[in-house]
């Protein structure tokens, strides 16, 4: 039987993290396990760095500078400059651009690095140091 300092103790780490099938991106583990990152996390990873991933298939680079400028540059397209800024309360990510207002999303460390979760997938994401676009 297990005591109940040991149940609580497995109930919070199954809290913390999410079992992501369906949610995995082509070729990966169905059952990988992503972690939800809180808003002091997501700020330290984003904050002064250049992410570059895909989204819905199409590749992006995205600056996020300190205070709430960002600016997302597709493959072959043109900048759009936005905001970003973090939850707390939520521990989400939230972006806004002109053409859609504030929208939340949370940030996982996956097996493979990091993600957004964008409705059913997850869309991976590298980050560097710095800034590292030219606008």
């Amino acid at each position: 039987m297990i005591n109940r300092r040991v149940f609580s103790a497995i109930i919070m780490a199954g809290a913390i993290m999410v079992t992501a099938p369906g949610m995995a991106m082509a070729g990966e583990d169905k059952d990988a396990v992503a972690v939800q990152m809180t808003a002091a996390q997501i700020e330290d990873l984003l904050a002064g760095n250049t992410v570059m991933g895909t989204w819905s298939g199409s590749t992006y680079t995205q600056y996020y500078g300190e205070g709430d400028f960002t600016v997302y540059i597709p493959e072959g397209g043109e900048p759009d400059e936005g905001k970003w800024r973090t939850n707390a309360e939520t521990d989400e990510y939230e972006s806004w651009w002109r053409s859609t207002g504030w929208t939340p999303y949370t940030i996982v460390m996956t097996n493979d690095g990091y993600a957004f979760v964008n409705g059913g997938d997850l869309e991976q994401f590298d980050v560097f140091e710095g800034k590292q676009v030219e606008y």
